[in-house]
């Protein structure tokens, strides 16, 4: 009787686990549904109108123009950049980060060279590397292009690898590519004396040579 009681819990348990993952699952779904057909603009409200060079609008006859909202809206893939997972289905990284230390990793002791010191610096160089698969800008008030069953469509400008026709004659002109970026930074230390080990990024086991430090992607 005990032997199945106990039987009857871990079989509940094991359909509870695997209804928790469906439910899971079901909901990365239905959330990446969701996101996929919903965008809300990010921006702030703009006027268009003619104006002469000191600010002020021209007069309506001299020059007839009109108050026009535009709300920009931007939306990009990934939505996190992620510097330890690859882009999913790809074999590269959408950020890489690299980080030396450029004193090694004692760092360097001021004079006087006796104990204690009076501080001790290091100093470490950064790089970061980065692509953004697809970024989209849109204009969600301003529905310029027609459409024969919607009556006009957003003006959108998209950035992602694709081959480019022309729509009038449907020849290939041009290669659209992902948007790229870099940038290098650094950062500095200084700890008083009386630290006699420095500062700076020590050897671990895990990490025999922390002077550069670099994500997978590199």
């Amino acid at each position: 009787m005990v032997c199945e009681m106990l039987r009857t819990k871990s079989s509940l348990w094991s359909d509870f686990l695997e209804y928790i993952k469906l439910c899971l699952i079901y909901y990365k779904k239905g959330a990446g549904l969701v996101k996929s057909i919903l965008r809300f603009p990010v921006g702030v409200t703009m006027t268009a109108e003619h104006a002469m060079e000191n600010g002020t609008r021209f007069n309506p006859e001299e020059l007839a123009y009109w108050d026009e909202n535009v709300t920009i809206g931007v939306d990009m893939e990934p939505d996190f950049l992620d510097p330890f997972e690859p882009y999913p289905g790809e074999t590269f990284y959408t950020l890489k980060l690299r980080n030396t230390n450029l004193f090694g990793p004692t760092g360097l002791y001021f004079l006087p060279s006796m104990n204690p010191w009076i501080c001790t610096v290091n100093s470490w160089y950064i790089e970061v590397e980065g692509e953004i698969v697809n970024f989209l800008i849109f204009d969600a008030d301003n529905v310029c292009h027609p459409n024969p069953m919607f009556g006009h469509e957003w003006q959108v400008y998209q950035r992602e690898v694709e081959l480019i026709k022309d729509p009038a004659t449907g020849e290939y002109i041009g290669l659209n590519t992902p948007i790229t970026f870099s940038f290098s930074t650094g950062t500095f230390i200084a700890v008083p004396g009386g630290k006699i080990k420095g500062v700076g990024d020590k050897p671990t086991p895990n990490e025999l040579n922390p002077i550069i430090e670099e994500t997978k992607g590199w």
